[in-house]
């Protein structure tokens, strides 16, 4: 199993595990701060494919250049944390991409275990910026 991580939409949190033949999307309304708890509640809920532990997924998927500059960097981390406890590859992909996860599973597949992704964003960061 795979999991995609797209924190692409304000205050809302969308996740989905899937393999090549199933695919179950849930959303979560939310901070990004809460994308570890979120995680937990859709490998423990997912009876149906029998993932019931971190251990079980094989790859993550990230969203990145859209939404906000601490959710992608959030999701960015979660996601390097698990591929390199794991040894698992990672993949960043766009908003568009995350529609049909299931046909990027061959390029995520291709990845180094282990290898870190980085955030892109869609704007230039406006971290403690002095108004003038």
């Amino acid at each position: 199993m795979y999991l995609l991580i797209n924190t692409s939409e304000k205050d809302k949190i969308n996740l989905a595990i899937f393999d090549e033949s199933f695919i179950e999307h849930k959303s979560y309304s939310g901070q990004n701060r809460e994308l570890l708890s979120c995680i937990h509640d859709l490998l423990e809920v997912n009876k149906v494919c029998k993932v019931h532990k971190v251990e079980s997924v094989g790859g993550i998927m990230v969203v990145v250049g859209a939404g906000s500059f601490t959710s992608t960097r959030v999701a960015c981390v979660v996601a390097n944390t698990f591929g390199y406890v794991l040894q698992i590859p990672l993949l960043a992909i766009s908003a568009d991409q995350a529609q049909d996860p299931q046909k990027l599973i061959s390029t995520l597949l291709k990845q180094p275990p282990g290898q870190y992704i980085s955030a892109t964003y869609s704007g230039e960061a406006n971290v403690g910026a002095v108004k003038s």
